[in-house]
């Protein structure tokens, strides 16, 4: 039975590697191959099994998009609110769920991640709403190393995103029992300073928490004590078995366990994880009380089992298998090594995650294990029971549940402060690059190389040594996606040179904690040899001073309050390459028109990056290499470029033909973001440079384009976009047939 459990889940886990999504008509094949290997092979029809039901949900999910005019023009849309997420002032996050569309009602119901800008308070959850809205697909930039917010959109579900800025009819419902429960707790401890803690470990709601609380929780390696899962759930639980026990009789302590856990995922708005964790201890105590004994291996399977048959997506969700992997070291730890004494637990659990923690987050904490060692006892003995109890007794003895409130904010707010100043002081955390992970999950796993079955593992460390052994391109540029903005980075060896910055938002996300430093990370930089800012435009400029702040520079060009601005002319030799200003002459006032045009060059090959400069600026260009040639007419013509970072990305009012005869580029890459509302690259640019036979490359549709230096040419890394069929869904806007 394990053996075609877990062959079932693969085959449904098995969609998180799909390059693309196979025509719903696969089923029908794969079907008679079921029947064909069920009696002699029944491991492999699970399989198979999953694999189908994977397709057929995805298609399901996904077939309401194939609309052709769903992401050109505004939609009316009807639904029901699934969750409220504050983002700040004015601003807030509704996961709903659509029951219509212009009128025409929808099945399935598919859930869309709406942002709300409004000084009106949104509709609360499960409220009903009418409301305009632009929808567009899940899709997300694609950088090495940064968050991949496709596949994390399509894990909730979620299958498109949109905005409104309010409803046309709203039909506001009486609050439930939990809103009611929800609003006291709020209330409660809305003037205690550990409020944030008390209401993410109580209703789950972490949106107080700021961003260097979660830096400190990363740092520390206790997240998990703030997101209610398997160790709040089990733990609850626990206490209602044992305080049934004391009644001597077995099923009290089953009805009491179950009460209690229900009643804690009930006051958490049965999130995801307590969902999983709930039916993981429903299906313990149901073997446990029909007096059979099953392995925890086995009903870890047939939970994981259920989860991914009602919701395969889940597979896509990081969070999903974190907790799944936690339960399974959990038994490992137990069952193989003996460990049932806390701290050998917590060993256990922290090694045999190192890896998982380490992929997924770039990074490895190395006080996690003592500070868990202190912290687990401590929230599962004291801290969650009074939370627990305090939740119960809000609304029949609020005085009371207040007291305990205020105890609780007595003992978080120092020990919160010791935490922020222990890994403020201490530094805990630390980023690995791609190639610091892979030596360190050789070592890692170098007990189980020792093993006689397990020495082709040694595949692993040779691998990485040849890879080392091999020769290195001298010199490469990567144009990160920062969506509708600007910023390439260019290495040599260990050197790095970053021109422009990408944007920085309101809301508080920005490129350079999205994209900029987690590229850093993979790549092991950890200093700048030039950070130049072409010009003060947002899209460019807006990470300028927090990179400063951030990561040591040596040298500051073009648009800083205090560095070298950039004046044509200017000559520096970094490494092997040569740096150029072209660009401009003088300040004219025009920002897009002031961009540093620089041109970087190893005497073979060379890159032109150009800003946001404009037709005007372009002729200036010319006019300048006109009287460069005639001054001396032996060198190349100081424009020319085999790559080149197309003016104002691809904006009409650039890239005349006249420059782009000038540069003859080879490559041109338009940065310009997915769907932008300004259909960057212009149609235009697009048939002047087809007509000049350049490789063209938009990062909005190809993600971070990377090209190395390959003797007198530059080669592409990656032709198409890279990554699962999740990350390619835009296929539908480009006029193919989708998922093909």
């Amino acid at each position: 039975m394990d053996k075609r459990l877990f062959s079932f889940c693969f085959g449904i886990a098995s969609i998180i590697i799909w390059p693309w999504l196979p025509s719903g008509g696969w089923w029908i094949p794969l079907a008679c191959l079921v029947g064909i290997s069920w009696q002699k092979r029944p491991a492999t029809a699970c399989l198979l099994l999953g694999i189908i039901w994977s397709l057929c949900y995805s298609h399901w999910q996904l077939n309401w998009l194939q609309d052709p005019t769903l992401f050109q023009r505004s939609q009316l849309i009807a639904g029901t609110v699934d969750s409220v997420q504050a983002q700040g002032l004015n601003k807030n996050r509704l996961i709903v769920s659509l029951k219509s569309l212009n009128g025409q009602a929808l099945s399935p119901k598919p859930r869309v991640l709406l942002s709300w800008y409004s000084e009106q308070t949104p509709p609360q959850k499960g409220e009903y709403f009418q409301s305009i809205s632009q929808l567009r697909l899940p899709h997300g930039l694609h950088n090495p190393g940064t968050f991949d917010s496709a596949r994390w959109l399509l894990g909730q579900g979620i299958t498109a995103r949109g905005s409104i800025t309010g409803t046309l009819t709203h039909q506001v419902h009486a609050d439930s029992r939990r809103t009611q429960l929800v609003k006291h707790v709020k209330a409660q401890t809305a003037e205690l300073p550990a409020q944030p803690w008390l209401l993410a470990l109580s209703i789950g709601d972490r949106s107080g928490l700021k961003t260097e609380d979660w830096a400190m929780l990363r740092g520390l390696g206790i997240s998990h004590l703030f997101a209610i899962s398997g160790l709040h759930i089990g733990l609850v639980a626990g206490l209602g078995l044992l305080v049934g026990r004391l009644t001597g009789n077995r099923w009290v302590s089953v009805m009491l366990a179950i009460t209690l856990a229900l009643t804690y995922a009930w006051l958490a708005g049965f999130s995801v994880p307590t969902q999983r964790a709930l039916l993981m201890l429903l299906l313990w105590l149901a073997v446990y009380c029909w007096g059979r004994f099953w392995s925890g291996r086995r009903i870890l399977l047939l939970t994981i089992s259920l989860l991914l048959a009602v919701r395969p997506w889940l597979a896509l969700d990081h969070g999903f298998w974190l907790s799944v992997l936690a339960v399974a070291a959990l038994l490992v730890t137990t069952n193989w090594l003996g460990g049932r004494q806390i701290w050998r637990l917590q060993l256990g659990l922290t090694l045999l995650l190192l890896p998982l923690v380490m992929l997924l987050f770039g990074g490895i904490s190395w006080l996690s294990l003592p500070v868990n060692l202190v912290l687990i006892p401590l929230f599962s003995l004291l801290l969650i029971p009074l939370l627990l109890l305090a939740a119960l007794l809000m609304l029949p003895a609020p005085t009371l549940a207040s007291g305990i409130l205020r105890l609780l904010n007595a003992l978080f707010e120092p020990l919160m402060g010791a935490l922020h100043w222990l890994n403020d002081s201490v530094a805990p955390w630390v980023w690995l690059s791609s190639y610091a992970q892979g030596i360190s999950l050789f070592v890692l796993l170098l007990p189980l190389v020792l093993l006689p079955k397990a020495r082709w593992m040694w595949l692993l460390p040779l691998s990485l040594l040849l890879f080392q052994l091999l020769p290195q391109p001298r010199w490469q540029v990567r144009v990160l996606d920062v969506g509708q903005g600007l910023s390439v980075l260019v290495t040599q060896g260990r050197q790095a040179l970053l021109y422009d910055t990408g944007n920085r938002f309101i809301s508080g996300f920005n490129m350079a904690d999205g994209v900029i430093l987690p590229v850093f990370r993979r790549l092991g930089i950890t200093k700048l040899d030039y950070l130049v800012v072409s010009h003060d435009d947002q899209d460019h400029s807006g990470n300028r001073d927090y990179l400063a702040n951030t990561v040591p520079i040596r040298r500051q060009w073009g648009a800083w309050p205090e560095g070298q601005r950039c004046r044509a002319g200017q000559h520096a030799r970094w490494g092997e390459l040569t740096l150029t200003v072209l660009w401009p002459v003088i300040i004219t006032g025009h920002s897009n028109n002031d961009s540093c045009v620089l041109h970087i060059s190893d005497g073979r090959l060379s890159v032109l990056l150009t800003g946001d400069i404009e037709a005007k600026a372009e002729q200036g260009l010319l006019v300048n290499q006109e009287l460069s040639s005639q001054t001396l007419a032996s060198q190349a013509s100081p424009l020319a470029a085999e790559l080149l970072l197309s003016p104002h990305h691809g904006s009409k009012s650039s890239s005349t033909a006249a420059f782009n005869q000038a540069v003859n580029p080879n490559w041109v890459v338009h940065t310009a973001g997915f769907n932008n509302r300004w259909n960057f690259p212009s149609s235009e640019v697009v048939a002047r440079f087809n007509k000049q036979g350049v490789k063209q490359i938009t990062t909005g549709e190809q993600g971070m384009v990377h090209l190395v230096a390959d003797g007198s040419q530059w080669r592409l890394m990656q032709e198409k976009r890279p990554g699962a069929w999740y990350n390619k869904l835009n296929t539908w806007l480009n006029g193919t047939k989708p998922l093909e």
